[in-house]
């Protein structure tokens, strides 16, 4: 089989010299140190996360918070495919400043995004990725730079404005109503395949649309989501018109009808 050359990494040459003289003071007290321009603010705010499955099958989820991570086969990579589909060392993703690039690793099955062959992609929120069985989708979860807690209160959802393209507009879109906290009555449209809603290191879960229906799974945090007021268990929880949803605090009902 006909091994390609990897090409050579492309960097981005985007170091400009800064002048000293246009940084603000910082108040007396403050740390010394001078404050982020608005673009690194807005970087800062942006953190990635990859969900990945078998099939229907949620299986596990990573945070993207180190610069660089490995996806293989072998168990010391970051994200382990233990699968004879997947390369060894298969692929990896360089996080900077709120922004992923995936790149292959010369593996033998190859990486896709969104079904398109690819040796080195700048991520998207949504993006889906082909790696031998598994399929790892990548959600952006905006992040404040100041405490670490997802914005929008203590619920906050990876962005779900846009519809998907291949959406079976006859299918009934459910949304999840507030009941509690700062945003009490405000509804989210559940319109993406996977939409994420929690407080990163407190509580995250997910809500995936699929065929059958819509499905709650718990990703991170000692303590499992409520539905009805009973935990939902590891696995895929199945929800229903009127389900009443509790995750980090902030009490949700589920609607699938208006």
């Amino acid at each position: 089989m006909e091994r390609r050359d990897l090409p050579a990494d492309e960097s981005d040459d985007r170091r400009g010299d800064r002048d000293a003289t246009r940084v603000p003071r910082r108040a007396p007290g403050d740390d010394g140190r001078s404050p982020q321009p608005p673009a690194e603010r807005v970087q800062a705010a942006i953190r990635g996360r990859l969900i990945v499955s078998v099939g229907d099958l949620i299986v596990d989820h990573y945070a993207l918070v180190k610069e660089r991570i490995t996806i293989g086969r072998r168990p010391y990579n970051d994200v382990s495919l233990d699968d004879l589909t997947v390369s060894g060392e298969h692929a990896s993703v360089v996080t900077v400043a709120g922004i992923s690039v995936i790149q292959d690793l010369g593996s033998r099955n190859g990486t896709m995004v969104n079904g398109v062959p690819v040796h080195r992609h700048t991520l998207s929120d949504q993006d889906v990725v082909d790696i031998g069985i598994y399929r790892l989708r990548y959600l952006i979860e905006r992040v404040s730079s100041d405490t670490g807690d997802l914005q929008v209160g203590t619920v906050a959802f990876v962005d779900t404005a846009t519809v998907l393209p291949n959406l079976d507009l006859n299918m009934s879109v459910a949304r999840v109503q507030m009941l509690n906290g700062a945003h009490n009555g405000s509804e989210v449209l559940l319109e993406r395949p996977i939409t994420s809603i929690g407080n990163a290191g407190v509580q995250v879960a997910v809500i995936s649309r699929r065929k059958a229906g819509y499905f709650l799974t718990h990703l991170e945090g000692p303590s499992l989501p409520l539905v009805n007021g009973e935990p939902i268990g590891l696995g895929a929880h199945p929800l229903a018109e009127g389900d009443m949803i509790e995750l980090a605090g902030t009490m949700l009902r589920f609607r699938l009808r208006g």
